[in-house]
C-alpha cells in the first residue's frame, strides 16, 4: 500500500529545515578530540572548540595512578597559542570539563598582549598568576577518575 502526502509549501520548507538541522547535529555529535590518544571526547550536546584567532592550539594533561583501578586527570595545558596582537591578544579564553555526572569545572584566562608563549595551566594548584611561562588557572580544578571525563570544551573569544 502506497501513502502520499500532499505538503503545503511552508509545510515543506519546514521539513527540509528539520531535516537539515538533524543533519548537522549529527555532524557536530560526532567531532571528537584525543587527549593524548586516551579516550575520545564527545564536543557535542551544546559544548564547542572555536578559536577563530589560533588553529594550532595544544591540549595537555596531568595525570596520576598506576592501574585503571587509580588512574586520575589531575588538571590539563594549553600552550602553542598565538598571543600577538594580529591574533590572540587580548582575548578571553575558556575551558570547560564536564565529568560523566554533568559536573562542569571551568577557568578562563586573558591572553596578554606578549610574545611569551605561555602555557596555561587548570590544575589542582591555582594562583592566578604567571610564574616563568605558566600562567594559572584563578581556579583550582578537582581531579576526576579517567573513566569519568565526559566533555571537554575550549574556546577563544572577545571579553
Amino acid at each position: 500500500m502506497r501513502l502520499k502526502v500532499e505538503l503545503s509549501k511552508s509545510q515543506k520548507i519546514f521539513l527540509v529545515a528539520i531535516l537539515l538541522s538533524v543533519g548537522v547535529g549529527g555532524v557536530t555529535a560526532a567531532t571528537t578530540i584525543g587527549i593524548n590518544n586516551d579516550i575520545p571526547l564527545n564536543l557535542g550536546a551544546g559544548y564547542t572548540s572555536t578559536s577563530t584567532c589560533d588553529n594550532d592550539v595544544l591540549i595537555g594533561k596531568f595525570t596520576s595512578g598506576t592501574s585503571a583501578q587509580n588512574f586520575r586527570y589531575n588538571g590539563f595545558t594549553l600552550s602553542n597559542i598565538d598571543a600577538s596582537a594580529n591574533a590572540c591578544a587580548n582575548q578571553v579564553m575558556r575551558l570547560v570539563v564536564v565529568d560523566r555526572f554533568g559536573t562542569a569545572q571551568q577557568a578562563s584566562w586573558l591572553l596578554p598582549s606578549s610574545a611569551t608563549n605561555y602555557t596555561y595551566i587548570f590544575g589542582t594548584i591555582s594562583t592566578g598568576r604567571i610564574a616563568g611561562t605558566n600562567y594559572y588557572a584563578s581556579i583550582a580544578y578537582a581531579s576526576i577518575d579517567i573513566s569519568d571525563l565526559s566533555k571537554f570544551s575550549l574556546s577563544i573569544g572577545s571579553i
